[in-house]
């Protein structure tokens, strides 16, 4: 109890103690609109601090008596600086309110450099270094994940044209594609992509085709980029689904979004336990506990090994993600969904148009860059999975991740090198997309 209550009090002074430096240091900004010279000597005095602390620590010594010379040796120099250098009224301002932010964001700035930039760097340093870091391998360590067929594939790609799955895609993009123009002809343009039987049909074509690709094309990286699709398309969809139809439902819409809601709230080791226990699988014969397995024996089919059974517990697992995520996209979704302009669903009223045409026409152009928002989220949040499958898996039976892969190279092989080297290769997978959403912001702000 006593150690609680001791950390408890350093918090808070360590808390109270921030505010008061904060507060110090904007009285002191404020005195470069009126006191130049003052200003000056006390930046010459924290300056001088820093210099007397470095040199106290590494050549001259003299405890806090070095450090404290160098304070008022700084508070001089400023102060007589600034008696001699004095500065017109505007550009004390001018100083003033440029240095401003940068004090209060500056903390900010060094905790994020300390603890995200530097080990980055770090990172992509030790990629270039062999297991413990001792001497320099180049990119041979980048070289194993892409010739590695546990992490990379590509062997039997020819495999894919031999996929059922494979044909039925290219049949349901062939079918949208007919449709695009067919209705394109209707409407007097060459194709009509915003049409929602050609929009559906690509969609489901482009399913099946990616999902014959995954399931022959096996590997670490190959599986993230199953988890993406997957759970991208599979959670942003109902997501939109749930929020478009809830939203017309005059009663019970804040049931429905609250139980779709709710695995947000569990975190993914507990979301996957749960769903440990719903793909339970026993040898026949034996009581299933599994909920699945459970339906199967009920209705006298065999038990299933949903977890191992290849190539589609990958699958299995990526359900769980978007179990949890679809409720993400709801909210946010909803929140768009409600505030596009009701004159224009009116005016699209009386232009006679049905409910599905205000959804295609109407609601999804408004709604663009909030399912933009969503998509991109979604990506950077499933690219680096790990809890999932370290939890039901571990990463057996052809389901491991980047992110698992990387926690096994570097703590379980000791392979410093190639660890570091699969954690660079995931930064390299997520910046287009942070590049992507920069530049959206940007230019969303420029059209303010």
């Amino acid at each position: 109890m006593g150690a609680v209550i001791s950390t408890l009090i350093g918090v808070i002074i360590t808390v109270v103690a921030f505010f008061a430096l904060f507060f110090l240091i904007n009285l002191v900004l404020d005195q470069a609109r009126t006191n130049w010279s003052l200003f000056l000597g006390a930046v010459g005095l924290f300056l001088g601090l820093l210099i007397g602390a470095f040199l106290n620590g590494n050549w001259v010594g003299g405890g806090l008596l070095t450090i404290f010379a160098g304070g008022v040796v700084g508070a001089v120099l400023g102060a007589g600086l600034g008696r001699t250098q004095d500065l017109s009224g505007p550009r004390r301002a001018a100083i003033a309110d440029k240095v401003r932010p940068w004090v209060f964001v500056g903390p900010a700035l060094f905790a994020v450099s300390i603890t995200l930039i530097i080990p980055t760097i770090r990172t992509a340093i030790l990629a270039l270094k062999n297991r413990d870091s001792s001497s320099w391998v180049g990119f041979d360590n980048f070289q194993w994940i892409f010739t590695n067929d546990d992490l990379f594939k590509v062997s039997g790609w020819t495999d894919i044209f031999g996929s059922r799955l494979f044909y039925a895609g290219l049949v349901g993009v062939a079918v949208g594609l007919f449709l695009a123009v067919r209705r394109g002809r209707e409407i007097g343009v060459r194709a009509d992509w915003e049409n929602p039987s050609t929009v559906g049909w690509i969609s489901v074509g482009v399913v099946g085709v990616l999902f014959a690709v995954f399931t022959v094309l096996s590997g670490v990286i190959w599986n993230n980029l199953w988890w993406v699709f997957s759970v991208t398309l599979f959670a942003t969809g109902l997501g939109l689904f749930v929020a478009a139809v809830s939203n017309r439902m005059e009663r019970g819409e804040t049931i429905v979004k609250a139980i779709i809601f709710l695995p947000m709230a569990i975190s993914m080791v507990g979301a996957s336990v749960i769903w440990r226990f719903v793909y339970n699988f026993q040898p026949p014969g034996e009581t299933q506990i599994g909920a699945l397995n459970a339906l199967m024996d009920f209705f006298g089919q065999a038990p299933v090994p949903w977890l191992i059974r290849l190539p589609w517990n990958t699958f299995f697992l990526i359900i769980v993600m978007i179990w949890i995520q679809a409720g993400f996209a709801m909210v946010v979704l909803s929140s768009a969904i409600k505030a596009v302009p009701g004159d224009q669903i009116e005016a699209a009223r009386v232009d006679g148009a049905t409910d599905r045409d205000i959804f295609w026409r109407v609601t999804i152009p408004n709604i663009r860059s909030t399912i933009a928002v969503v998509v991109t989220t979604l990506i950077v949040v499933v690219m680096k999975v790990y809890d999932i499958v370290k939890v039901m898996t571990n990463g057996e039976f052809d389901t491991n991740v980047i992110a698992n892969e990387m926690f096994d190279q570097a703590f379980r092989f000791t392979q410093a090198g190639r660890g570091a080297a699969l954690a660079t290769v995931l930064l390299i997978f997520i910046l287009p997309i942070m590049y992507i959403n920069i530049r959206r912001v940007q230019e969303e702000a420029a059209l303010r």
